[in-house]
């Protein structure tokens, strides 16, 4: 590791994941060349609290640990099945990652920042309770 927030040679970076989540993404139909930015984070903010809102049903249904619908799909491929909870938070990812690609955001400078501030702030943010 190179530091407390590197990454090894064999790991691929934050932003480097991104770069392939992104040029996925285009490929498979999910970006529009017209669509304005405001158009954009309108739609990349429903579909991110539309994944938000699955892994809430998957807790509400007692669901979190189970084998998610794609389940029989991925055995086919050969790729080891997902939990409903470990999908409906790789889909967040994604999601995100993508949209940061999109909007010229490096995510994973942004998240290294943030972590440090975070290291400086109070128990609970102040009694923050959530």
């Amino acid at each position: 590791m190179n530091g407390e927030c590197g990454t090894t040679a064999l790991e691929p970076s934050l932003n480097q994941i991104a770069d392939e989540v992104h040029r996925l993404a285009w490929e498979k139909g999910w970006h529009n060349e017209h669509e304005t930015e405001d158009e954009f984070i309108e739609r990349a903010c429903n579909n991110l609290h539309d994944e938000v809102s699955e892994l809430h049903e998957a807790w509400r249904n007692n669901k979190l640990h189970e084998l998610c619908d794609k389940s029989d799909k991925m055995i086919e491929l050969g790729i080891a099945p997902l939990t409903c909870i470990e999908e409906e938070f790789a889909d967040i990812i994604i999601r995100v990652l993508d949209n940061c690609k999109k909007l010229n955001v490096n995510i994973q400078d942004a998240v290294i920042r943030k972590h440090w501030l975070n290291k400086t702030r109070s128990y609970w943010h102040g009694n923050k309770r959530s």
